[in-house]
């Protein structure tokens, strides 16, 4: 009888495989991530170009999974479609170059 209650209860949780770090993101983080790309790109657009640069780990994003660094970049994200301060626009070249990268 134990097992037959073991049974049902496994049977009530769908079972999802892990994400692999080298698969593809799953399609609602994608998704994201192409909105947060578009959005930056069009905010870009309208700087000039600067000579700032960024280093190190800004976002600090050093040893998460791809899919928890897209959720961070993505939350993150102002409405105006850049990352940290409006008035630099490095920072937002590094955030669509590592969504890019994803």
């Amino acid at each position: 009888m134990k097992f037959v209650f073991a049974m049902l209860f496994a049977a009530a949780f769908g079972v999802r495989p892990m994400p692999r770090a080298e698969g593809p993101l799953e399609p609602s983080v994608q998704n994201e991530v192409d909105h947060a790309v578009s959005l930056a790109e069009a905010w870009l657009a309208t700087r000039q170009t600067d000579t700032n640069a960024v280093s190190g780990d800004l976002f600090r994003t050093n040893g998460l999974a791809r899919e928890a660094i897209a959720l961070r970049l993505v939350s993150l994200q102002r409405g105006g479609g850049w990352w940290l301060v409006h008035t630099n626009a490095a920072p937002t070249r590094l955030a669509v170059e590592i969504l890019k990268g994803l």
